[in-house]
C-alpha cells in the first residue's frame, strides 16, 4: 500500500473529521511563531497544530530542535550537538525522546505489509554506561555490554526491525518476531544470517507448526505431538572461519529449506555488514573508540529507533537511484521531510475554514 502523504489524524481526542474543526484562537511564541488553536464542535475539546508532534509544549523553535536532531542523525554526540545549539546536553536527549516517539508511530504506520525475497539478520556490539559494570552495584539492564540486532529486507534495503539488548536468545527471538509482523501475507522470504545458533531456534520458534499423531488400529497410544519449522521457511547460514583477524574460509549452508532449490550465492549478509557501517556512522553511540557512548541503554535505543524511521522514509540511497527504501519497497511514493517525520501524529488542519 502506497502512502502519498504522512499518516495523520484530525481531532486528535475523539478522531472526528477537518469538517467537525473550528478556529478557536492563536497566540505567539518568543521565538515569533504563531501557533493556531482549534476546538472540536464533537467533543468540544480544544487543541493547537502543534499537539501530538515532537514540538507539543516547547519554548524553543522548532527550526532549532529541528535542526539539534538533524545533527544527531548526522552523527554528532548529544554534547557535540548541545555545544552548537547552545543548550544542554539532557536537554537534547529529551529532544530525541520526542522524535523516536513520532519515529515509532510513523514506522509502525508506514512499514507494513512487505514483500521481500531475502531478509538478512546481523547484530552489532555496543555498550552502554559501563563495558564491564559491577553486578552488586549496577543496573545490568540498563548499563553493560549491549548488541544492536537488526533486520533488513536484501531487495529495497529496508530495516525492518532494530532490537538493542543483549546477545541471548530472547533478543534474537524478538529480531525475528518482529521482522516476521513486517512482512506482507504468504511471505516466505530466505532468511540469512550467520552461524549464531540463537537465530536458528528463534525462525523455529516463530514459525512452529504443531503436528498431532492420529492413533491406528494397533496396539499402544499415538505418538506425542511434535512442533516443528513450517515446511515453507527457508534458511540460510554464512558461517566465517578465523584465525585471529584473518578470514580462513566462508561457507554457505541451507538450514531450512529444499538444498537443490536454495542457490547458496543468495545466502548472505554482505549488504547489512554494509549497512552496519553507515549505523555506526551516524547512531554516535555506536562509535568506536570515542567518548560518544550511550549512558543508559534507553538512550541507545531511542537513536537507533530515530534512525531506523530517519533510514528508511528520509535518506536518499545512492544504490536505489537517489530513492528512500521505503520509495523502494512500494510503501511511499516520495521522500519524507524530517519535518514530516517529528509532526507524523499532527491533526490535519488545511481543510479547516
Amino acid at each position: 500500500m502506497i502512502q502519498s502523504k504522512p499518516l495523520t489524524g484530525q481531532c486528535p481526542h475523539c478522531g472526528a473529521t477537518a469538517e467537525r474543526l473550528a478556529y478557536h484562537s492563536r497566540y505567539t511564541l518568543r521565538s515569533g511563531q504563531s501557533v493556531f488553536v482549534f476546538r472540536c464542535r464533537q467533543c468540544r475539546k480544544t487543541f493547537c497544530d502543534r499537539y501530538g508532534t515532537a514540538f507539543y509544549d516547547l519554548k524553543t523553535p522548532e527550526d532549532k530542535v529541528q535542526r539539534a536532531i538533524q545533527q544527531g542523525l548526522e552523527g554528532l554526540c548529544p554534547e557535540a550537538v548541545a555545544r552548537v545549539e547552545g543548550v544542554h546536553p539532557t536537554t537534547v536527549q529529551r529532544w530525541v525522546e520526542r522524535a523516536c516517539l513520532q519515529a515509532r508511530s510513523a514506522d509502525q504506520k508506514v512499514i507494513t505489509s512487505v514483500s521481500a525475497e531475502n531478509v538478512e539478520l546481523d547484530e552489532l556490539h555496543s555498550f552502554a554506561g559501563e563495558k564491564h559494570p559491577d553486578e552488586q552495584e549496577s543496573d545490568l539492564e540498563e548499563i553493560g555490554q549491549h548488541w544492536t540486532h537488526v533486520a533488513m529486507a536484501r531487495e529495497s534495503h529496508l530495516i525492518l526491525e532494530v532490537v538493542v539488548g543483549p546477545r541471548t536468545q530472547e533478543s534474537a527471538t524478538k529480531l525475528v518476531e518482529g521482522a516476521a509482523r513486517r512482512l506482507a501475507p504468504g511471505c516466505w522470504p530466505l532468511w540469512s544470517s550467520d552461524g549464531w545458533e540463537p537465530y536458528l531456534f528463534a525462525l523455529t520458534v516463530v514459525f512452529a507448526v504443531l503436528i498431532h499423531s492420529i492413533k491406528g488400529k494397533g496396539r499402544g497410544r499415538p505418538k506425542d505431538s511434535q512442533v516443528v519449522p513450517d515446511p515453507h521457511l527457508r534458511y540460510g547460514q554464512v558461517v566465517k572461519q578465523r584465525e585471529g583477524r584473518r578470514l580462513v574460509s566462508v561457507v554457505r549452508r541451507v538450514v531450512f529449506g529444499v538444498a537443490e532449490l536454495i542457490p547458496l550465492t543468495q545466502i548472505s549478509t554482505s549488504l547489512l555488514e554494509r549497512l552496519n557501517g553507515t549505523i555506526r556512522q551516524h547512531v554516535a553511540p555506536l562509535h568506536r573508540k570515542t567518548r560518544s557512548f550511550a549512558k543508559r541503554r534507553t538512550a541507545l535505543e531511542a537513536q537507533s529507533q530515530l534512525f531506523k524511521s530517519y533510514y528508511n522514509l528520509c535518506r536518499k540511497h545512492g544504490s536505489l537511484k537517489g530513492q528512500t527504501p521505503a520509495q523502494n519497497a512500494g510503501l511511499s511514493d516520495y521522500c519524507w521531510t524530517l519535518r514530516e517525520l517529528l509532526t507524523v501524529n499532527a491533526a490535519i488542519t488545511s481543510k479547516i475554514t
